[in-house]
Formats: structure tokens, C-alpha cells, sequence
């Protein structure tokens, strides 16, 4: 519904605004709304809670980042993709990533969201109807390591471009997802 996405598209510009100034963990729901001029009923029509809308504001282009994973876009490619958004609003991701912590953090909601991708992905493109319990984890510790890696990175502004840590993360894939996500 395009006026759902507008609104969601709102709320996200209004905490991205305040997130200039304020650490996102003292951000209230009534001054994110108040911001864009909205209300706090209309924010919970979108979304649960402060950290829902953080992650969806990096799982869209997520999402985006691996339309063509496959099609001419390798996972480096799209690994690459995922990091260079974090660099085009470095200062915004810095601060979802140390001030949203625990369990319904950024990093932790996003890093599902890349798992639950990525395992659709190689179920849709290899014609399975469910991952094997080995792919499965193989996926979650692949993912939960290139997570707390992009975290590092970014936090500690490492002199490593997307493209060279894409490379790594490639290098260090677990065996078993090689033949799933290389040779396609």
C-alpha cells in the first residue's frame, strides 16, 4: 500500500533526523512522531517498537542489495552492497549499532532477517523444500560471523574497504554453503 510506505517511509527520516543529534536509545516514540507529524497509534499501525523501525530501515535495502544475487551479482557482490550502505549513512549505522543493544537489538534483528534471507534464497534456487540441520546452522554461524565482523568495522572505522572484506568473508566460508552460494 503506498501510503503505508510513505508513512513508514516518514518515520524513518524523522529518526534518522534525530539520530543526528540524540543517541538513538533516548529517542522516544512520541518525539519520533512528533517530528514528522504523526502520531504514536500511527507509528504502532507499523511498527512494534523503535527497534522494528531501525531494522527495517537496513532490511529494505537488504532486501534490495540481493535482487540480482545470482544473476549477476555474486555474494560478494552483495556482501560488498550490504556494507557500502552502512558507509552511505556511517554515522546513523554507528549509532544503531552501539546505542540499540540487546536482545531486540539492530544488530541481533538484522542479522535474522540476513539469515532468513539468505536461507530462502538457497531454498528457491536449489528447489529444496527445507535446509538440512547442517545447512541451517552453517548459515546462521556464517551470517552471525559476518554480522559481528561488519559490526567491528564499522565501530572501529578498520581501513578495509567493503570490497576486501567481502573477499574475506568469502574466503571463509564454511564448506558445506560453498556449493549452495559460489556455484550458481
Amino acid at each position: 500500500m503506498i501510503i503505508q510506505q510513505k508513512t513508514k517511509e516518514l518515520l524513518a527520516e524523522s529518526l534518522k533526523e534525530l539520530a543526528k543529534f540524540k543517541s538513538v536509545d533516548k529517542i522516544t516514540i512520541r518525539e519520533l512522531t512528533k517530528n514528522c507529524g504523526l502520531t504514536s497509534p500511527t507509528f504502532y499501525n507499523h511498527f512494534r517498537d523503535k527497534y522494528d523501525l531501525m531494522a527495517w530501515i537496513y532490511n529494505r535495502r537488504v532486501e534490495a542489495s540481493m535482487k540480482n544475487f545470482g544473476h549477476g551479482d555474486s555474494l560478494e557482490d552483495v556482501i560488498c552492497k550490504w556494507m557500502e550502505i552502512i558507509l552511505e549513512d556511517e554515522d546513523f549505522y554507528v549509532n544503531l549499532l552501539k546505542n540499540a543493544v540487546g536482545q531486540n537489538s539492530f544488530r541481533y534483528t538484522t542479522n535474522d532477517h540476513a539469515i532468513n534471507l539468505l536461507g530462502d534464497w538457497i531454498k528457491i534456487h536449489h528447489n529444496l523444500n527445507e535446509l538440512t540441520p547442517e545447512i541451517t546452522f552453517c548459515v546462521r554461524f556464517y551470517m552471525r560471523a559476518i554480522s559481528e565482523f561488519v559490526s567491528d568495522w564499522a565501530l572501529d572505522r578498520w581501513d578495509c574497504s567493503p570490497r576486501e572484506m567481502a573477499k574475506f568473508f568469502v574466503e571463509a566460508m564454511p564448506a558445506s554453503l560453498k556449493p549452495l552460494l559460489l556455484q550458481i
